[in-house]
């Protein structure tokens, strides 16, 4: 199956990505995308926490992970040896690993990125502003469904929405207006719902494929390839983008 055509489009330069979890939902579609890019090209993949590298050496440009809290270790070494960028996708990583994470940025960029869609970030930054404008008089709710086999509830990309709306409106959200629905195999539905007397706005983000993630990652990782040693979320990335748009 091919990739969807993006609304979006970045200039593709070559990039030679070390994937670790590769063997995942994501990281099978990362692969496939890399392979129809023209020029992002796996050069090395690591498909689970006992499995050898497939390549021994540290030439590549970026490492992209999207495994678990113990692959998200693994990546962080990875990246350190080839002192090269890394994008983290993996969302329940712990506290801890955050923390080496951070520490980690001292020496190279690092980007965690909960969700890759566009879209996604586009609705975060409305989810603020329509926070700013309404939360004085509006009840605001988040809610997420996602398939079953996704163990980390709230989802990554709820508690993204979560911190946009603490942001809009000065104070923290709380976790418990947060709805967590596992069912099926839906890839991923967001809402943020902002009630107030007589009217209800709706913020609502529905992926129909997994490959737009995909797609968002590998724009992701030559984003943070060109960055210089940090901690970067995505409104790092999506400040340059409003940026380019205008």
């Amino acid at each position: 199956m091919m990739l969807a055509k993006s609304n979006f489009t970045c200039q593709i330069i070559p990039l030679r990505v070390c994937l670790n979890g590769a063997s995942g939902r994501m990281g099978q579609r990362i692969d496939r995308a890399c392979l129809e890019s023209n020029g992002t090209a796996i050069v090395t993949a690591r498909n689970s926490l006992d499995a050898p590298l497939d390549a021994t050496s540290s030439n590549f440009d970026v490492v992209i992970d999207f495994s678990s809290d113990a692959g998200t270790q693994i990546a962080i070494n990875l990246a350190l040896r080839a002192r090269c960028p890394l994008l983290i996708g993996t969302t329940g990583i712990t506290d801890s690993t955050r923390e080496v994470l951070r520490s980690s940025s001292d020496q190279i960029p690092v980007l965690i990125a909960p969700n890759t869609s566009i879209g996604v970030a586009v609705m975060r930054h409305l989810a603020k502003e329509a926070t700013r404008l309404l939360s004085a008089d509006f009840h605001i709710s988040i809610s997420e469904v996602h398939h079953t086999q996704k163990r980390d509830q709230p989802s990554g990309t709820a508690l993204a929405l979560a911190d946009s709306v603490a942001k809009g409106q000065g104070t923290p959200f709380p976790l418990n207006e947060i709805k967590s629905v596992r069912e099926g195999d839906v890839i991923g539905d967001h809402e943020v719902v902002f009630a107030g007397p007589g009217e209800v706005l709706t913020l609502r983000h529905h992926a129909e494929d997994r490959d737009l993630f995909a797609l968002g990652a590998i724009r992701l990782a030559i984003w943070i390839a060109k960055q210089p040693p940090g901690i970067y979320g995505l409104d790092d990335w999506f400040s340059q983008f409003m940026k380019a748009k205008h």
